[in-house]
This record gives C-alpha cells, structure tokens and sequence, in this order.
C-alpha cells in the first residue's frame, strides 16, 4: 500500500480506534469504582481534609478540569462526571436560612435538649436540636447521635408534598432513552394540586435505557414538633397528634400493572416504638401490613427503599452513629431549573447546572440489626440545613455498592405559578430529585420529583384521607 493508501486507511479507522479506546476506558473505570471500600473513601477524606478549591465563583468546569472537583466530590460519584460534555457553573455558597420560626424556635428550646442514656432526646420541643459546632470527632459515638438527631429534626414545615413522583429503572448498557412522558395523577389520588410539565424531553439527555418508569404522588406530613405550632406545644391540632411524629403517604398511578398500590407508614413520637405500615396491593385487592424489615427490600424494583428517603428515614435509635468531621464538599444545592436535568453517559448526572462548595457534616451509620443489607452508610449532610448531598452504602463484603446523589431547588427561587404559593416564604431546599447509582450492578434509578412543595396545614382533619388505612381501598379505587 503506497503512503497515500495508508493516511487514507488510517483517517478511515481511527475514530472507531478512538471509540474503542473511550470504551476501554470506561469499563476500567467502572471496574475501579466497583473495587472501592470503606477504606477508599476513608484515605479520601484523609487526603483531602483540608483542601482549598482551585476555582473561584463564575468559573466553568468542564471535563479536563475534573481534577479540581477531586477534593470535594466523594469517590465513586466523581468517576460518573468523567465524560466530555460535563459542564459545571461554580456559584457561590447560598444563604440558605431557615424560617424564623424555626429560629425561634431553636432559640427557644435549643438549650434544654440532652440525650438520654439511651441516645433519645430528652425535653426537645422543636428546632435544631444541638449546635452544630459543639459535635467533635473526639466524642464520635455522641456527636454521631446529635448529628442525626439535627437531620431527623431539620427545617421541614408540615412536610414535603409531591404531584407526581418518577422512579425510572436506568440501564447503564450504552443505550439510549426517549423522554420520560408524565402523566398527572387523578384527582382522588392527587397530594397536591399542581400541574406537571407537558413536556420534558429537554431535561434528559446522555445515555442509559429506561427500562421502566413508575409514576406517583407522595406526602408526608408532620404531627408534632412542628415550629409553626410553638404557641400550640409544636402540636399539628387534631386528636391523637401529639402521638405522631409523621405520617407518610407512597402512591403509584402509572404504569396500569402497579396503579393504586400505596405505601403508609406511621413514625411515632416515642422513638422505641416501632414504625406502624401498611401496603394496598391491588392484585390482591387487601391491605396488608408489612414489617419493618420490608422498608430496607428494594421498593417496587427500584434501587432505592423506603428506608432510604431522604438520605435516612429509619428510627435514628435503631442504628449505630458516628460523627466523622467536616469537610467541604461541592453540590448542586440550588439548581438553576425548576427541575432536574439529566445528562452524561448514563444519563444519571446533573447536566450544565450549577454547582457550589459548601461546609458538610460526614456521619457514618452501621446497622444494629445483623440481617441489614447495608454494613455501613455514609451520609454527608450540609452544615447550615442539615440537608443531604451525598450518601454511600457498602454492602456486606465491604464493597461500595450504592452512592445516592441529591439535587436540591431553593424554594425562594421557585416562583412558577403552579409550585409558588407552596415554596415562596416557606425557606426550604425543595428536592429535586433523588438518583441512585448500584456501582456493582451497572444500573440505576432516577427519582425526579414534579410539582413539589412544603405546603402549610391549618389541622390534621386537612390531610388525613391519605393517611387512613381503612380508606386506602376506597381511595384507590
């Protein structure tokens, strides 16, 4: 072959030898991340502890910047941005104060709380708990239970109610995915009121294949150490509140196979009283209770249980804590969308949002009950809100296995007409989305959240038909 028949033979052939080399790369990477332990991200954070951003507010990062993301993004969560339209905006660091009457009510009641011998409050009423800057890493084991105390008891109004909920099965083959297409819950089933997006196809781009999507709405609503109710003992008016700290409300309308099956959970306010719960299926046209085993199971097939709402929805006594320190931490805290935006080669990441360094608790959490899938949970919590970013569960060979990533909407922003009335004035960091990535699976599930809000509840009386079992029959009929 002359020269000229070999540059021709070589244009020819190299981009699928750039093709292949990406791939390589790619599958190595994944191999990498599933090789990560506890005592991968434990060096981490040892390396990094103290590290200072090399980017500024108003800086672009993209993917040959990678590096300077490295210190402030958990590994096996970092390797997932590793792709060439990544897109980073850096903002600076939001003021993200909670409603003056949770401040009152912090203020008011903060220096009363302690912890009972064993890990309970004692004469907490609502607010924060503890201070934040009084947990030390040198009293770990107490620090830890403080910590999740202050996330459990964060600022949530009455509590987070959701139109329309998505839980899309993510296929990390190579393939693609067409647009999730919503569809609006009924009327009778409908949490909230607000409307949802007619079109969406935007918001999901990059790669992965939607295996399968379920839709529905969700509430949860809070019953006690509620601050809007300081005057009225931080007690939602209605018989029995004082007995409740929330109930929570789990409905599926979409697709037709799974359509009225309902969670309900009750969380009491004694926290050595077991969770009540409750599950309508409709293939067998009762209601069953479940056990409290059932909310660490996949839900529906999903990476995610119910267990793991919100980074933790367990009872905080139920578990081991420790308090690990801080560490800065770069996350989509305040999205420039209303909702998520997905991208990259899973189609799992946030796409071109913007992203800031914040202060961030790390809190470990290892099971009490030996039969629990996880070994051990990291959870990274943000200082000012106790909102979580970031959490990491390993599973029991030590293994990372699942890594949650939790984008955020700051509710003083959100003021489209179908969401203002129940965000503005509220100084919430609304959820976005949930997105869970099974690093040892290849697979994924993303949680967008539609038409979402923290809702003011004048009684109990208001919400109570999503929380009666004896109408769950009747209510998804």
């Amino acid at each position: 072959m002359n020269s000229s028949g070999t540059k021709k033979y070589a244009r020819r052939w190299m981009p699928i030898a750039i093709a292949l080399v990406l791939l390589a790369s790619a599958a190595l990477a994944a191999d990498d991340v599933k090789s990560y332990t506890r005592a991968t991200f434990d060096e981490w954070v040892k390396k990094h502890q103290d590290a200072e951003p090399a980017f500024k507010p108003g800086d672009i990062i993209t993917q040959k910047d990678l590096d300077k993301l490295r210190p402030f993004i958990p590994p096996g969560y970092l390797e997932q941005l590793d792709y060439p339209e990544f897109r980073a905006e850096i903002s600076a660091p939001g003021d993200y104060t909670q409603h003056r009457d949770y401040i009152q009510c912090t203020e008011q009641y903060q220096s009363q709380v302690t912890l009972e011998a064993n890990g309970a409050l004692k004469n907490y009423v609502c607010g924060l708990p503890f201070a934040p800057a009084k947990l030390k890493v040198e009293e770990a084991e107490a620090s830890g239970l403080k910590a999740a105390w202050n996330y459990n008891f964060r600022w949530q109004n009455y509590g987070l109610a959701i139109t329309d909920v998505g839980w899309i099965w993510d296929r990390f083959d190579g393939g693609t995915h067409g647009p999730f297409v919503l569809t609006k819950p009924p009327d009778h089933l409908a949490t909230v009121k607000a409307d949802v997006p007619a079109d969406n196809s935007a918001a999901y781009k990059g790669g992965g294949t939607f295996q399968r999507a379920l839709q529905g709405p969700y509430q949860r609503a809070y019953y006690s150490h509620v601050a809007k109710q300081r005057e009225h003992g931080a007690i939602l008016p209605g018989k029995d509140s004082q007995n409740f700290e929330f109930k929570e409300y789990t409905g599926f309308h979409d697709p037709f196979d799974i359509r009225g099956t309902a969670f309900i959970i009750y969380r009491y306010t004694d926290p050595l009283r077991a969770d009540d719960a409750w599950a309508y299926v409709p293939s067998l046209r009762r209601v069953r209770r479940i056990s409290v085993e059932t909310k660490s199971d996949s839900l529906l097939g999903t990476d995610h249980t119910l267990e793991d709402f919100y980074s933790f929805s367990g009872r905080v006594l139920d578990w081991n804590w420790r308090f690990l320190g801080w560490k800065k931490i770069v996350h989509v805290m305040n999205s420039k969308y209303l909702d998520t935006h997905y991208g990259g080669p899973k189609g799992i990441t946030p796409n071109d949002d913007r992203w800031e360094l914040r202060n961030y608790a790390i809190v470990e959490r290892t099971p009490r009950n030996p039969r629990h899938p996880y070994s051990a949970v990291i959870m990274l919590w943000d200082t000012q809100t106790f909102e979580p970013s970031y959490s990491m569960a390993w599973d029991k060979k030590g293994k990372l296995w699942k890594v949650w990533q939790w984008q955020k909407k700051w509710s003083e922003e959100m003021t489209e007409p179908t969401v203002k009335e129940m965000n503005v004035g509220q100084r919430i960091l609304t959820f976005q989305s949930i997105n869970v990535l099974d690093v040892q699976n290849d697979r994924g599930t993303l949680v967008p959240c539609y038409g979402r809000g923290y809702p003011d509840v004048g009684s109990a009386s208001d919400i109570e038909r999503f929380y009666d079992v004896s109408r769950l029959e009747e209510l998804h009929r």
